[in-house]
């Protein structure tokens, strides 16, 4: 078995070599995923545009609207003129949030009889309109506390417990909450879930395609011996990829990386071996190279996109959906990575995801051994 196993893996080398489109697969596509997932998702929300119709034209008012564009999360797009412009903006998609201020808005303010301010959302986007209601709230509390305390200078009062609890939040492991910190991690997961997989998913399907499946068969080597063989140059190139893929992360996304990368190298190699395990199943029960292909997307993409608590938290799905999860390794592998990057936990803290990922990986390659049959 020393002999057989490096003699097929040195033989899978050699059809990489040769096969162009085995290397882009391996080395091109996951640069091309990272890159563009990396710039198109991110969970950030900025540059909302917003209309504006101010009637009172005030100090006060150009106060509040200047307050909403200075922070960044909202753009002036329009100047509307009356509410049925407001209501063409808005139904155009024009404008995401409408503020209307009414006359005698200031004067209220200093009468101290409260100013009645009125805005629009467009809830067409749920999850843009509840970030974007949430820092319309937060620029209201803002100028409320601002006004309160104004109001009690101006009579003589000092203001010093306005309000009266002061919160001081420090945020840990992602100060500044930066949504690519943990999109990045995840997106390793998820790329090299689906890379990993599609490289073995045609290892045997193309040979029997070919017809050579039937000199190799013809040998003393054992099944195990041939899948081990066929898998071991694919781990070299997962390892490689996994690393040009965080080095992208770090380098291009500025995502921290505050572990150990000796421990980021084995968890990968443990991961890296059940995306594999997948893909040589897939190889194993598939007719046609295409069969295989989709069989991959589905099983590996999707599930590690919408199940691994990378797009969405897994505590907030259906019980049983969350029961589904426990399925899928890139759930384990994202919870590692971010561990890791972000967190610097040390290996005592990620023994149970790995040791999911290692019985998960064992139980699919075995599958995979019981399944290849030494036949045409």
């Amino acid at each position: 078995m020393k002999s057989r196993i490096p003699a097929i893996a040195r033989k899978e080398a050699l059809h990489i070599l040769r096969d162009w489109r085995t290397l882009y697969m391996a080395f091109i596509l996951p640069i091309i995923m990272i890159l563009l997932f990396g710039f198109a998702i991110t969970f950030d929300i900025k540059d909302l545009s917003l209309a504006v119709l101010d009637r009172d034209h005030s100090n006060s008012s150009r106060d509040l609207v200047k307050r909403f564009t200075a922070n960044g999360y909202f753009r002036l797009a329009a100047e509307a003129d009356s509410p049925e412009e407001i209501a063409r903006l808005l139904d155009e998609s024009k404008a995401q949030v409408a503020l209307i201020i009414p006359q005698d808005f200031a004067r209220n303010l200093e009468r101290q009889e409260g100013g009645k301010v009125q805005v629009l959302v467009d809830g067409s986007e749920s999850n843009t309109a509840t970030i974007g209601t949430g820092y319309i709230e937060s620029i209201f509390a803002g100028m409320n506390i601002s006004l309160v305390r104004e109001a009690l200078a101006r009579k003589g009062m000092r203001p010093r417990g306005i309000p009266p609890i002061d919160p001081r939040i420090r945020v840990w492991f992602n100060p500044e909450i930066k949504s690519t910190n943990t999109i990045v991690p995840g997106l390793i997961a998820s790329i090299m879930m689906l890379v990993t997989a599609l490289l073995t998913s045609l290892t045997v399907v193309r040979e029997r395609e070919l017809g050579s499946l039937e000199g190799l068969i013809s040998t003393p080597v054992r099944k195990h011996e041939i899948l081990v063989g066929k898998m071991l140059p694919y781990l070299a190139i997962a390892l490689i990829d996994c690393a040009v893929i965080a080095g992208l992360g770090v380098v291009v996304f500025h995502v921290p990386f505050a572990g150990s990368v000796t421990l980021f190298v084995g968890t990968s190699l443990i991961f890296a071996s059940s995306g594999l395990a997948i893909g040589l199943l897939a190889s194993v029960v598939a007719k046609t190279q295409l069969f295989a292909n989709q069989i991959v997307v589905l099983s590996t993409m999707l599930p590690s996109m919408l199940l691994s608590g990378f797009m969405f938290p897994i505590e907030s799905m259906p019980k049983w959906v969350q029961a589904i999860t426990y399925l899928v390794p890139a759930r384990y592998f994202i919870k590692i990575t971010r561990g890791i990057m972000l967190k610097d936990q040390p290996a005592a803290d990620l023994v149970v995801p790995t040791l999911f990922l290692l019985i998960l990986g064992t139980l699919v390659f075995t599958v995979s051994i019981n399944r290849f049959q030494k036949k045409l």
